[in-house]
């Protein structure tokens, strides 16, 4: 039986990673949009779409784990969370960090971040094996004389 459990993400770099990733190009709404698309057509939702503690504006990656079910009914559970995240989305739209106007290093911590709050997920239903490595930001050395807090 083929495995029917896909990664949507904005974290290009994670859904490279996993064996099933679904590359959403553009800002944690446009993932979940994408991903009530997919509840809508019969998938369900196997993470949270809210996971981490993370506001919508602190976060410009967002990755979610759905099974599709192809011609499926509409999961009313999967349904009812995925229009709450996108509600909670839109009414911060406006403060949406996107990906790609992030200085490098930031957009690598944070798609580090995304990949850490999805990695027990990605092991559970088989996307990544235990033994994989997210790669961390690299390290950037602080100037001199710059604030080390």
């Amino acid at each position: 039986m083929k495995n029917n459990t896909v990664l949507v993400s904005n974290n290009e770099e994670l859904c490279q990673r996993v064996r099933e990733g679904r590359f959403v190009k553009g800002s944690s709404l446009d993932v979940l949009l994408s991903v009530r698309n997919s509840v809508h057509l019969g998938s369900h939702l196997l993470t949270h779409p809210l996971c981490g503690n993370l506001r919508p504006y602190q976060q410009p990656f967002r990755s979610v784990l759905i099974r599709e079910f192809p011609g499926e009914l509409v999961d009313l559970d999967s349904l009812s969370m995925i229009e709450n995240a996108v509600a909670v989305y839109k009414s911060c739209e406006g403060r949406l960090l996107f990906p790609e106007d992030l200085e490098t290093h930031r957009r690598a911590d944070y798609a580090f971040i995304d990949g850490e709050l999805m990695r027990e997920s990605l092991e559970r239903y088989g996307l990544l094996s235990a033994s994989a490595v997210l790669v961390p930001a690299p390290l950037h050395s602080l100037s001199k004389g710059g604030d080390s807090q």
